[in-house]
């Protein structure tokens, strides 16, 4: 993390190195400097990673069908745990999207259609929108399923989802990751060893910030929620629409800090402002958060992962 710090100060500095552009036609220069191409402090570079990511999955990867999002939310021990074990995170993806490719299948066995195979791209995201350490996906399916019709693929889209196939999703996914995170969550509150820093400053972030209250007069399509898990499904793409399909992967792969939500206040301290539906009351209730830089520094140090996993996943 401290080289990810430094190398985040000295990004976008002529002083640290810089390329000369010239152009042949009309003679003007252009001075570049280095970028420091950081995975997860940087909002230049991550926003640079983000717009690349959505034209490549646009381009080249989804095909023209319908999609829908489906968006996975734990509970916040949950995510701790999976905070701290990537390889929990990996297979809580698995159960979620065995999970909805089993209702996909289901589904399509009451139009008829056998041997049917989905697909899904995931955005493993950290973070919330109140600079918390949030792990949750965003995984991007398409709204159909492929058979295999006489030696040629055919893409079959399925009926209009319903509210009663989002709970029953949750349901089942919820029973499989209590079983695979439970033991671990056990054996966690048995371990009589102090946290070390990391720990601590992600058990804080999990847990110290949060948002105003859900409202009940405010109901969402095809939502479903349960102990602490939710699963939305209400995002829906026709498949001429691309451009709201880069919007949605670019959503999926967008850089937890911004520019354009940080800004200085008195006293040397910072505040990160968040979308209206997420800004929690108190003195400042247009900021999710208002901290020296140094803590700043802390809860930012926290959601980046410890190695480079994968933060883009793909799944057939």
């Amino acid at each position: 993390m401290v080289a990810e710090f430094e190398r985040y100060l000295r990004c976008g500095t002529l002083a640290n190195g810089f390329v000369r552009v010239r152009c042949t036609a009309c003679g003007d220069d252009l001075l570049v400097a280095f970028s420091c191409k950081s995975r997860g402090i940087c909002p230049s570079c991550m926003t640079r990673r983000m717009q690349g990511t959505a034209t490549h999955l646009v381009d080249r990867v989804l095909p023209r069908v319908p999609m829908r999002q489906w968006v996975l939310s734990l509970p916040r021990w949950a995510r701790f745990l999976l905070a701290r074990d990537p390889t929990l995170i990996t297979r809580t993806l698995q159960l979620a999207l065995r999970c909805i490719f089993a209702r996909q299948r289901l589904r399509a066995r009451r139009q008829g259609v056998r041997g049917a195979r989905a697909g899904a791209v995931t955005f493993v995201q950290r973070f919330g929108s109140a600079l918390n350490l949030n792990v949750h996906f965003h995984c991007v399916v398409p709204d159909g399923v492929w058979t295999r019709e006489g030696g040629n693929v055919r893409f079959v889209p399925l009926p209009a989802l319903t509210e009663d196939d989002v709970v029953q999703v949750l349901h089942r996914l919820e029973r499989r990751i209590r079983a695979l995170l439970k033991p671990r969550l056990e054996a966690l509150k048995e371990d009589a060893r102090p946290p070390d820093m990391l720990a601590a400053s992600q058990a804080e972030s999990v847990s110290a910030l949060r948002g105003r209250p859900p409202d009940s007069n405010l109901t969402e399509q095809l939502a479903a929620y349960r102990q602490g898990f939710s699963l939305h499904a209400g995002v829906h793409l026709h498949a001429n629409n691309r451009q709201g399909l880069a919007h949605l992967c670019g959503y999926g792969a967008r850089p937890p800090l911004t520019q354009e939500r940080r800004a200085s206040r008195r006293q040397a301290r910072l505040s990160h402002e968040a979308p209206p539906r997420r800004r929690p009351r108190g003195p400042h209730p247009g900021a999710a958060r208002v901290a020296a830089p140094s803590r700043h520094a802390g809860s930012t140090a926290a959601r980046p992962p410890r190695a480079k996993p994968r933060r883009l996943r793909a799944r057939l």
